[in-house]
C-alpha cells in the first residue's frame, strides 16, 4: 500500500482525492494537512511515499514550502497540485525538485495518473505554456534588465541618464505589472522569458 500525504488547505479536495484513490488499480492510503506544522507531523508518524502540494496555501509560500520539503525530506517526491498554471511557477516548481505538476482545473483522474506515475519513478509535468511576452514598456524591460543584473536604482539612473526617483517609479510599475515582489522573484520571471 502507497502512502500519500496531500497539504492542501480546502477540505473538498481531500474528499475529492479520498474518492479517487478508491478506484486506484493500487490501494493508496491518503493523510491530509491543512498546513505545513500538521504536515510536519504526520512526516515524523507515517511512511509517506508521497507528497501531494498545493502552493496557494494562505498561510505560506508553497514554493519556498517546496524547497523546505525537498531540503529536509529529498527521499518523498512531491507532486504540485495548483490553480496557479503559469510557465514561472511551473518552472520555478521543477528547479526547485518537484517530481510533477497538475493543475487542479484537470480531473481528479489526470491527478491520479499523475500520482500513479511518480509512485512508479516517473515526473509528471504538463506541456509548459507557451512563452508570454511581459506587458512592460522599452524602458521597463531596458531596466528590469539592469535590475536582474544586479545594479543599484543608483546606477541605474546614471547609466540611462535618468533621475533615481524615475528608475524606482519604473521599478514600481515593473513589479506592479508582473506581480513580482522582489529582484529575485523579477529575475526568475526574466529567465523564464528568456
Amino acid at each position: 500500500m502507497a502512502s500519500l500525504l496531500l497539504i492542501d488547505d480546502h477540505p473538498l479536495v481531500e474528499v475529492a482525492l479520498e474518492a479517487a484513490c478508491l478506484n486506484a488499480p493500487i490501494p493508496l492510503q491518503l493523510y491530509a494537512a491543512a498546513d505545513e506544522a500538521q504536515a510536519r507531523q504526520l512526516l515524523q508518524q507515517h511512511a509517506i511515499d508521497l507528497i501531494i502540494l498545493d502552493i496557494g496555501l494562505p498561510d505560506s509560500d508553497g514554493l519556498e514550502l517546496l524547497r523546505r520539503l525537498r531540503a529536509r525530506n529529498p527521499q518523498y517526491p512531491v507532486l504540485i497540485y495548483s490553480a496557479q498554471q503559469s510557465r514561472h511557477t511551473l518552472l520555478s516548481a521543477v528547479s526547485l525538485g518537484a517530481a510533477g505538476y497538475v493543475v487542479k482545473s484537470q480531473s481528479m483522474a489526470q491527478l491520479l495518473s499523475a500520482i500513479l506515475a511518480v509512485l512508479g519513478g516517473q515526473q509528471a509535468f504538463p506541456p509548459l505554456p507557451e512563452r508570454i511576452a511581459l506587458p512592460l514598456t522599452e524602458k521597463e524591460q531596458q531596466i528590469a534588465a539592469l535590475l536582474v543584473r544586479g545594479l543599484s536604482n543608483l546606477q541605474i539612473g546614471e547609466q540611462l541618464h535618468i533621475s533615481n526617483k524615475t528608475v524606482s517609479t519604473h521599478k514600481k510599475n515593473i513589479f506592479e505589472k508582473t506581480g513580482v515582489h522582489s529582484v529575485v522573484e523579477l529575475a526568475e520571471l526574466w529567465k523564464a522569458q528568456q
